[in-house]
């Protein structure tokens, strides 16, 4: 299994928040030998270089619950249990993954995703154009729109996640719900609605 946007679309970038670097991969070996190398994008922050994502469809399906192929992420798929995938808003772009497998697999109505690094909206050019991005600070945007479910993608990993953070989340956003909405981290396992 190789990356899941075509490699060819992504070019290496150093940019003033994040880099794309692109790394050598080797799939998993088989019966028959060892897996052949593959070209991998890889994101990350400058200023928090285990804030990473890379372009590849496992960490996708798992912040959406269909992965459970590593680390415990059935605990993620539980989340999503009796959750209605029609107008979905996205916190954090990286590289596009998790909201457009989102858009291709869930039948979504709407997808908005928002992200506050412009720069970072105007590199990534490779998400399916159905996808609404917003340029707007994922902590404070404000919106009337509702919203069936709602995923907060902006920690690298589970112990970053605060009581503060939670209370603005909810704060912030528990109004853009629709009866039964959820506001989902992955991240950590939690449903904070």
């Amino acid at each position: 299994m190789g990356a899941y946007f075509d490699e060819n679309l992504i070019a290496a970038h150093n940019g003033t928040n994040f880099v794309v670097e692109k790394m050598d991969k080797r799939e998993q070996e088989t019966e028959a030998g060892k897996g052949d190398y593959y070209v991998m994008s890889r994101f990350k922050y400058k200023a928090d270089v285990m804030h990473q994502r890379y372009n590849h469809e496992i960490p996708a399906k798992n912040f959406v619950g269909d992965g459970g192929e590593c680390c415990g992420w059935d605990l993620t798929a539980a989340q999503y249990d009796g959750a209605t995938w029609g107008d979905i808003l996205y916190l954090g772009l990286y590289l596009g993954n998790a909201p457009d497998y989102i858009y291709k697999n869930k039948s979504v109505t709407s997808l908005d995703v928002i992200e506050e690094d412009q720069e970072i909206i105007d590199y990534v050019t490779w998400i399916d154009s159905n996808i609404n991005v917003i340029q707007g600070d994922e902590w404070s945007y404000t919106t009337s729109k509702k919203y069936d479910i709602i995923i907060c993608d902006l920690w690298a990993m589970d112990r970053d996640v605060t009581e503060d953070h939670k209370t603005t989340l909810l704060n912030n956003y528990t109004n853009n719900l629709k009866s039964g909405g959820k506001i989902i981290i992955p991240t950590s396992g939690e449903t904070i609605s």
